[in-house]
């Protein structure tokens, strides 16, 4: 699975793990999720805390969604916990699917050992087993099926009827995952008009897929509308990490004055990652670039040198340009 396949993927279960609870539960989870903002969560556990509805559900999906940000390497322990006590909850196998995706991110997004993708398509394809009109679990189930070789479990045979059935359940999802594939084979103009059509749909998702497209825009070449939208996302949005990233990576590549690239990266650089955020290396790399135009060349040696330890291969693209 290529790393661009598996971001998706684990974006999509992401957003499962919240559109999973239902209206009862914790107060605007999706919403929390979607930009970042997880105090009204945290002070809803706190409240049922002690009292029965502490042991519910949409206490243990809320549960896992904070523990999978706040401690990764406690996740996978949290989610085993809550799904002995409700084993069939289509939800908690979609968390599940992507606290052991998370996983996969450490090794470099890819499936290094066919019987971690079974694993995780036995997961998906239960959650469609309880749930067969489960829009999240569909979509999840559709990009896992697309991307994994049949060796290692995955079925592209069933995606074509998942994505009729998904257009019916949940157009703007749809939209979303036809957009992926375009974007993966290159076709960037249908990819741009299909994104479009996804956000136009699911205002809930403006913060990740206004910043997909931002991103989307500089490699059509329109680096000034990537900044534009990105700058005016920030003005609503400002905890969505990724944006930050996306609006300094886009100064840099522009002939833009660098010091808003520069404070853009150093406030992504202090904000809490969230799985398949981009690396700290990544923004490192773009900080340096950003510095050197800002005549600081002792500021940008600094950010490459930390861009190095964290990743060997920052130093490998190095030596060799």
């Amino acid at each position: 699975m290529s790393r661009r396949a598996f971001h998706a993927l684990l974006g999509t279960l992401l957003l499962a793990a919240a559109a999973a609870l239902p209206a009862a539960g914790p107060p605007d989870l999706a919403r929390a999720l979607a930009v970042r903002d997880l105090e009204p969560v945290r002070a809803w556990l706190a409240d049922v805390e002690g009292r029965a509805e502490a042991d519910s559900v949409p206490a243990w999906r809320a549960r896992i969604a904070l523990t999978r940000i706040d401690a990764p390497e406690a996740a996978a322990a949290r989610v085993a916990e809550a799904r002995a006590r409700y084993p069939d909850d289509a939800g908690l196998l979609l968390q599940q699917a992507a606290i052991e995706l998370d996983a996969l991110e450490a090794a470099d997004g890819r499936f290094e050992r066919m019987r971690e993708a079974r694993a995780i398509g036995r997961l998906l394809d239960r959650a469609l087993e309880l749930d067969p009109d489960h829009p999240e679990a569909l979509a999840a189930a559709i990009g896992f099926h697309r991307e994994v070789p049949r060796i290692a479990g995955g079925r592209e045979e069933r995606v074509g009827p998942w994505m009729e059935r998904l257009a019916t359940l949940a157009p703007a999802r749809e939209a979303y995952l036809r957009f992926e594939i375009a974007a993966q084979d290159r076709r960037l103009d249908d990819a741009a008009a299909l994104l479009d059509e996804a956000i136009a749909r699911d205002p809930l998702t403006r913060p990740a897929w206004t910043t997909r497209r931002a991103a989307l825009s500089g490699r059509l070449g329109d680096v000034a509308s990537a900044i534009n939208a990105l700058e005016a996302l920030l003005v609503a949005e400002p905890a969505y990490a990724p944006a930050w990233f996306e609006l300094g990576r886009w100064i840099a590549a522009s002939d833009r004055p660098p010091a808003p690239g520069i404070a853009a990266l150093e406030r992504y650089l202090l904000m809490d990652r969230w799985p398949g955020d981009p690396s700290l290396a990544r923004a490192l790399v773009h900080l340096a670039t950003l510095k050197t135009r800002a005549g600081d060349p002792e500021g940008a040696r600094r950010a490459l040198d930390q861009a190095r330890i964290l990743d060997a291969s920052v130093r490998a693209e190095s030596d060799a340009g």
